[in-house]
């Protein structure tokens, strides 16, 4: 499952507040809403998210959840990297091990 990032959707900082949060919702709600575009299936699809984010976001024990559940995210994405890049270097001293035992 793809995680969503609600700020990004809402077009808001992580440190915004309720009434930032309000507004950036009624702003979009209102540009995406179904009846403003006869019925268009991509700002359907953008004032459903809209909507999504604005619950979460703005329900406060929801948006704590949230905010740990990204944390978490970074923080395994940031080992994986470090483990990756551990691993290239890795593979880089044995194929130069391997190329150096080679033409001997």
């Amino acid at each position: 499952m793809k995680f969503i990032d609600y700020y990004k959707v809402l077009g808001i900082d992580s440190s915004a507040t309720t009434e930032e949060i309000k507004a950036a919702y009624y702003k979009l709600a209102k540009k995406y809403h179904p009846d403003r575009n006869n019925n268009d299936e991509k700002a359907l699809v953008k004032f459903t998210l809209i909507n999504e984010a604005f619950s979460v976001l703005s329900d406060i024990d929801k948006r704590i959840k949230y905010k740990l559940e990204m944390e978490k995210r970074d923080n395994i994405r940031e080992h994986a990297k470090k483990k990756m890049k551990l691993l290239k270097n890795l593979e880089k001293n044995e194929i130069t091990k391997y190329i150096k035992t080679d033409n001997k």
